[in-house]
């Protein structure tokens, strides 16, 4: 049997992580990128039993800047 959130319920905690979020000083960030690189992304994120993808990004992000700066 299926057990189904409360839609108030999730719209509350979904509004209470992003409240968080923006206090620890976050951006949302949506983007479109191939899909070759969301692969990529996920391997990557198997390999180191990560549960989502978006350490991944942020640290291919800031390895890029930091590449650029050094340019």
């Amino acid at each position: 049997m299926s057990r189904r959130a409360d839609p108030e319920s999730t719209r509350k905690r979904v509004i209470a992580h992003r409240e968080r979020q923006l206090a620890a000083g976050r951006a949302l960030l949506n983007i479109y990128v191939p899909s070759e690189l969301v692969a990529a992304i996920d391997r990557i994120k198997e390999q180191r039993g990560a549960s989502a993808r978006a350490p991944i990004i942020e640290e291919a992000l800031r390895f890029y800047i930091e590449q650029q700066q050094r340019a």
